[in-house]
């Protein structure tokens, strides 16, 4: 008999449990709709949406609901899955409104998780003095976007008579065919299983269509007249939306936390002080977030914190002002930490940056220091056919130390830090030194 690994195992246990119970076999996460307009006096809907939807979807079969913790959660650790019933789907219903006098117009988007693909679009209007029409209509929108995913529990019976056929007797079952039935029903679970795991980590791509052709002796696959996706103005909603969250990942991403520095006497130069100040880099907490919220992606891949967002051309369409401003990292920064005096002039510099020509500036005016302690944790990768963007959520703890004359140090009033971009730095440290 063939000895299993742990790990199916393992599946084996969760799936034979699954088939014991009856569960929930589709998974919808809803999350706050995104307001387009950015119109106050309608915030409310973001939220309302998502609480009508709660309210009339809960008693559906075989659907449970799903918020935002749940589908970060998800994200975080993609292991939950196998804690679903065998057979279950996982969709993330994006929803985006505006409203015009007083129509409210509303865009629904229905994600399948497992490979980031769109299931289903859907384009909704209704008056804004008449939210319980429009509740009706979207819960009803909802519900015929998912009525493919969720299956029938019993056919309804026919008011006509059924054709009788001579059938077999069935064999008697026994532990042993039952066994066998079991046995054989969880290796196909399992197999289906880590099908469906390999295309969530990238091991695995879904089949395409086989558009090949025979010439003579050669196969060929004709790619057209450039092999370039080329641009598709169905794709300009997504473009926008994306651009919007690209242009905030790339201006400011990063949250700092800076502890208040430490001086101590030099106990071999009784003219110096010794100081030292402790910084904290990290990501934003909506950073990451916002990545969930905004836009099906091509695919996602996770490992430990480092998470790798892929965007293919297929959906939108990348600018060539976006293709210069990554390949010429014109998005990377570098914190520079100020220590300023009573006159509001830098008394002290600390730039951290690998570059060897910064490295190499000197200063009479200003105590300045080099060091390289900060990584950055966001980077953006983009080829003629896909964008990556690649985020780690980690905190980066860092401690600079330096010494100072006791005047200098006396003089120091305030610490700031500014992250400066990478092709600026060189021109903004001049305009210091």
């Amino acid at each position: 008999m063939r000895m299993r690994t742990p790990i199916k195992a393992i599946i084996s246990g969760i799936i034979l449990f699954s088939v014991l119970q009856a569960g929930p076999s589709v998974y919808l996460y809803i999350i706050t709709f995104d307001n387009v307009t950015q119109e106050s006096s309608i915030d409310w809907l973001g939220q309302g949406f998502v609480d009508m939807l709660n309210a009339k979807l809960t008693d559906v079969s075989k659907l449970r609901l799903q918020g935002q913790e749940d589908l970060e959660s998800i994200m975080n650790n993609r292991s939950l899955l196998l804690h679903q019933p065998r057979g279950s789907r996982n969709f993330l219903l994006l929803g985006k409104f505006e409203r015009k006098l007083d129509i409210i117009n509303v865009n629904l988007q229905l994600v399948d998780i497992a490979t980031w693909e769109e299931a289903d679009r859907r384009r909704l209007s209704g008056n804004y003095n008449k939210v319980s029409e429009l509740n009706l209509k979207l819960t009803s929108t909802v519900e015929t976007m998912l009525s493919p995913f969720i299956p029938v529990d019993k056919k309804k019976k026919s008011i006509y008579p059924e054709f009788s056929i001579d059938q077999p007797t069935p064999k008697k079952s026994t532990i042993f065919t039952d066994s066998k039935e079991v046995s054989r029903d969880i290796d196909m679970a399992i197999d289906e299983l880590e099908k469906s795991m390999d295309l969530v980590i990238g091991a695995r791509s879904l089949s395409s269509k086989d558009e090949s052709f025979k010439v003579g002796e050669e196969w060929v696959l004709d790619l057209g007249s450039s092999s370039q996706p080329s641009y598709n103005p169905e794709n300009d909603a997504n473009t926008l939306m994306l651009t919007n969250v690209l242009n905030d990942l790339m201006s400011s991403p990063y949250n700092v936390k800076i502890k208040k520095p430490i001086f101590e006497y030099d106990e071999e130069n009784t003219k110096k002080m010794n100081v030292s100040i402790q910084i904290e880099y990290s990501l934003k907490e909506h950073v990451i977030s916002d990545m969930l919220k905004s836009l099906p992606y091509t695919g996602l891949k996770q490992n430990g914190s480092l998470m790798i967002f892929d965007f293919n051309k297929e959906k939108f369409n990348f600018s060539d002002v976006l293709h210069e401003k990554i390949r010429f990292g014109q998005y990377r920064a570098i914190p520079v930490i100020s220590f300023i005096n009573e006159f509001n002039k830098p008394v002290v510099l600390i730039v951290d940056t690998p570059e060897a020509a910064i490295h190499q500036l000197e200063s009479k005016n200003v105590h300045y220091f080099t060091d390289h302690k900060f990584s950055p944790l966001i980077d953006f990768t983009i080829g003629g056919w896909s964008l990556q963007v690649a985020m780690e959520s980690v905190k980066i703890p860092v401690t600079y130390t330096f010494s100072l004359p006791i005047p200098t140090a006396d003089s120091i009033r305030r610490v700031s830090l500014k992250f400066v971009p990478e092709t600026e730095l060189s021109s903004f440290l001049q305009s210091l030194l």
